[in-house]
């Protein structure tokens, strides 16, 4: 419930009744799923695997179409490309007013400055997309493809992304606050990147990223803002640490073998469970 709470403290900041809407179920299904969460196994298993993205057999649709459609829209009635393929379209800048992609098929597909608060995302296939400096806040991507995409510099406030797959994803000096459970983030690149806590929302409770028993094997969080962030029973397995601050961050149980640069580790004094090894 304070992830509850959490989110709908962004949602209070003036957005428009339908976006609180929006929020609000988000949070609802990032609180019901990170109860289930408890009791699931590592991204690998076979509960991760059925939580792999698979894009429905959609319409092609070429850039002037996607323009097109989302010029019709209205905040009542947001463009709808469920299942479509808008794989390799150049959609650099484009306003995407919290349009449903759900499932659809992005691979290759260019939302450089697009901005794409609340959409949905979830079960697309987004191989290799580039969504560098994207705004995707209150965006929701559960169980997306996103492996190799690259979200540098993007802003990811409130997302929901359980059961991602952010394998070799690059995610250097993007904003991160969200909802990761059971995310894949194997070789991921999140150098530089602010995952730390929202500690201008707290009146409304604490915002923060929560990565339980996500898998983040060999990926780089070198000089990333980790304050606050939940690594309860996530896999870190050969992950480089060198100069990120783990300050009140929470490392019950999580697997820490070979783990590189905690030599480096900043705030570790106040980190929560941590490792014998470090």
């Amino acid at each position: 419930m304070r992830t509850l709470f959490a989110f709908a403290g962004y949602a209070m900041r003036g957005v428009r009744m339908r976006r609180l809407a929006v929020i609000m179920a988000g949070a609802a299904a990032v609180a019901a799923a990170s109860t289930v969460a408890l009791g699931c196994n590592r991204p690998g298993s076979s509960g991760a695997a059925a939580g792999t993205a698979v894009a429905d057999a959609g319409r092609r649709l070429t850039r002037d179409q996607v323009i097109a459609a989302l010029a019709r829209a209205t905040d009542q009635r947001p463009a709808n490309f469920t299942g479509d393929d808008l794989s390799g379209l150049d959609l650099s800048g484009v306003d995407f007013k919290e349009a449903n992609l759900s499932r659809a098929r992005l691979v290759g597909t260019r939302f450089v400055h697009a901005r794409m608060f609340g959409v949905t995302l979830s079960g697309a296939v987004a191989q290799g997309a580039d969504f560098s400096n994207a705004v995707l806040d209150v965006s929701v991507m559960r169980g997306t493809d996103l492996s190799r995409a690259s979200f540098r510099g993007a802003s990811l406030y409130a997302a929901i992304m359980i059961g991602a797959n952010l394998t070799d994803a690059d995610l250097t000096r993007a904003r991160v606050i969200a909802a990761l459970n059971n995310a894949t983030l194997v070789r991921a690149k999140l150098d530089s990147a602010n995952f730390g806590a929202d500690r201008g929302n707290q009146p409304m409770g604490l915002m923060f990223t929560n990565l339980t028993d996500a898998d983040l094997s060999g990926a780089d969080l070198s000089h990333a803002n980790l304050q606050k962030a939940s690594f309860v029973r996530a896999t870190l397995k050969g992950a480089n640490l060198a100069g990120a601050d783990v300050s009140y961050a929470n490392f019950d149980q999580a697997i820490v073998t070979r783990v590189r640069g905690t030599n480096e580790l900043i705030g570790l004094s106040t980190a929560l469970h941590v490792p014998n090894t470090w």
